[in-house]
């Protein structure tokens, strides 16, 4: 088994440390300077580098938070993301994972860009961790409530996630004060996509969210039991992101867990290793 024992590299702090927070790509220069601290504190590169703003700022909060290293997190549609990989890199050792399909850290990503490091490094956090990763829909994961310090979910929700369903499944899952991480498609006008459904295994059509969409968001983490982002700071102007023909950047939001009831959720099924 591939674990790292190397001991954690401070992580720089600024503002989005902040929870609950908005952040939103607003520079290519902000995707290098978020590439450039990655690698200064020894995580593996990302396959697709303009991932890895999002992420860091993932890892950033979490590092913030205190989070010991027993601390359960969860990913949700975690499949070929690197969130996971870094974490075990940051040396946490009760990682989950869950996605419509089988999940695995970027193998292929990695093999394919020649990148050895991120190939070693994911397949260490399989090896450390495969009992953990299962096959759910993040809208339903299965596993007990109340259990997880964190939940992240990077670039997922607009791929026909039931928002609601979501929200609560999050709030059900983390522990009073818990955080949890999202990263979206983001422009602050109208983007309409049409049909455009990315992965076939989506319950529906992808979306880019704009300024309405956030407000949404915020409103529905309220309603499940979340502090959201007061000030959502929407503005934007350069589109750094370009799939699929159209062009947008990344939104990353932070929500707190609140001590009061949430919404329930038939999610837990059978318990967390």
């Amino acid at each position: 088994m591939f674990v790292s024992k190397r001991p954690r590299q401070p992580i720089p702090r600024d503002e989005s440390s902040e929870v609950p927070g908005c952040h939103i790509l607003r520079s290519s220069e902000e995707i290098d300077r978020a590439n450039r601290e990655a690698s200064s504190i020894g995580l593996a590169p990302h396959p697709v580098p303009s991932k890895t703003w999002d992420n860091m700022i993932a890892i950033r909060v979490i590092a913030e938070l205190g989070t010991p290293a027993n601390a359960r997190i969860a990913d949700l549609g975690c499949r070929s993301g690197i969130l996971l990989t870094w974490l075990n890199q940051r040396n946490y050792r009760n990682l989950y994972g869950c996605d419509l399909r089988r999940p695995f850290p970027p193998l292929r990503a990695a093999l394919r860009r020649r990148l050895w490091g991120t190939l070693i490094a994911g397949l260490s956090t399989y090896a450390r961790h495969w009992s953990r990763l299962r096959i759910a829909p993040v809208e339903h994961t299965g596993w007990p409530g109340g259990q997880f310090s964190v939940v992240t979910s990077m670039s997922v929700i607009e791929h026909g996630v039931d928002l609601r369903a979501f929200f609560a499944e999050a709030a059900r899952l983390l522990r009073p004060g818990g955080v949890l991480i999202v990263s979206t498609d983001y422009w602050p006008v109208a983007i309409e996509v049409g049909s455009l459904q990315r992965f076939a295994v989506s319950h529906g059509r992808d979306r880019v969210f704009d300024h309405v969409g956030v407000e949404e968001i915020c409103a529905i983490a309220r309603d499940t039991g979340f502090l959201a982002p007061a000030n959502t700071q929407l503005s934007a102007s350069e589109p750094v992101v370009h799939s699929a023909g159209f062009a947008y950047t990344f939104m990353v939001l932070t929500f707190r867990r609140t001590r009061g009831p949430v919404a329930t959720n038939s999610g837990a099924r059978d318990s967390a290793p």
